[in-house]
Order: C-alpha cells, then sequence, then structure tokens
C-alpha cells in the first residue's frame, strides 16, 4: 500500500517534483524491507519441508561471534551499549553448517540490540560442556512476558511491547533460528525476565582435536 500510494502519487503529479526524491527513498526502503522478508518466508519453507541442506564442517564459533559483533558495531555504538563475554573466549569448534548457524546468531544479536536498553550490555558467552558446545546470547532490555514465551518461536508473532519498538522487524527471525537448531538436532532454550532482559542458549556439536 505505501509503494502503491507514493509511486501512483509520483506518476499523478500529486507529489511534487521536488518531494519525489524523499518519497522514493521510502518506497526503496519498503522494497528492502519486503525483499527481507520474501527470503526469509523462503529460507523458512525450504526448512520446515528438509529441501535445505545442511553442510556440516568444522569452524571456530567465537571468530563467528566476533564477526557478527563487528558487522554491528554502528548499531552497537548508537545504542551506546558494552559487549561483554568474549574477552575470555578462546577458540572453540564446531560442527555445523557456517552459514545456517551464522543466520542464527546474527537475528540473535540482532534481536539484543534491537530490544537492549540504551547503554547497557550485551553478554556473548561461548563454552564448552561434555560433547557440546553451548554460545549464549544475553541482553539487559524490556524481556519478554511470560505468556509470550511459548509463542515467540511462531511466525509472525511480536509480542505486545516490542511492536512498540520493532518497527522493522517481521516477526519471523525466531522460527528460522528455531527451525535451523531442530535441522542440526540442537536445541535452544529462551530465559526471559519482563523489564530485566532475554538470554537465548543454544547447542551444537563439538568437534573433536
Amino acid at each position: 500500500t505505501t509503494i502503491g500510494g507514493f509511486i501512483d502519487g509520483i506518476l499523478d503529479g500529486t507529489i511534487e517534483p521536488e518531494k519525489q526524491p524523499y518519497y522514493l527513498n521510502i518506497v526503496s526502503s519498503e522494497v528492502k524491507r519486503l525483499t527481507r522478508l520474501v527470503q526469509s518466508m523462503l529460507s523458512l519453507a525450504k526448512l520446515e519441508s528438509g529441501e535445505m541442506q545442511v553442510n556440516k564442517t568444522p569452524f571456530d564459533l567465537t571468530e563467528m561471534l566476533c564477526t557478527i559483533v563487528i558487522s554491528q558495531e554502528q548499531r552497537i555504538e548508537q545504542h551506546r551499549l558494552t559487549i561483554a563475554g568474549l574477552e575470555d573466549d578462546g577458540k572453540i569448534t564446531v560442527v555445523a553448517d557456517r552459514d545456517l548457524i551464522y543466520q542464527v546468531i546474527y537475528n540473535l544479536v540482532d534481536n539484543a540490540i534491537k530490544f537492549s536498553n540504551v547503554g547497557s550490555k550485551i553478554i556473548l558467552k561461548v563454552y564448552n560442556k561434555g560433547e557440546k558446545v553451548y554460545c549464549s546470547v544475553k541482553d539487559f532490555g524490556m524481556g519478554i512476558p511470560s505468556d509470550s514465551i511459548d509463542k515467540i518461536w511462531q511466525r509472525f508473532y511480536k509480542t505486545d511491547l516490542s511492536r512498540g519498538r520493532d518497527k522493522t522487524g517481521s516477526g519471523i527471525g525466531l522460527a528460522i533460528v528455531k527451525e535451523i537448531m531442530m535441522a542440526h538436532g540442537e536445541n535452544i532454550d529462551v530465559i526471559s525476565t519482563e523489564g530485566v532482559g532475554t538470554e537465548f542458549v543454544f547447542s551444537l556439536k563439538r568437534a573433536k582435536k
């Protein structure tokens, strides 16, 4: 509706020429948002149908976390957030699909930044436990209401609290995260207190030395 309205306004002259670049920028932003949504839907459909191949290889999970944090440096600075935890983690190698796990961590870090209180911190941890490696992404923000915890994995679901802050999300990121972990035969859990913060923890197979 937004795209159609602005384009029609430009074509029929309702929007004056000097204002057209402003509205074309909005149209461009909406097109990109729809593209991300379609790509997410396609990924989710492939995961649910079992069509997406899981190509497991060894890689350093700590390094991946650092790479994702660096890619989000500008947003982290805008929110005046402190990243903690990674300074204690050495090289920890897992066996998983690198691209899919990148998407998992990216979504979790993206949510942590989005829903953190300005000036707070995000704690990222990777640690070994038996034959498993656990990765934790913890924020100090709005948290998730207790009656919404079981619903956050559903596609398009957004809590009433997040609707006010998350203007760009599609509500599909955590559904994809859950499907990716299931495709790996692994678990992801969430611990959250409304008004305090949220922690996501997922497991992966530890690589043999």
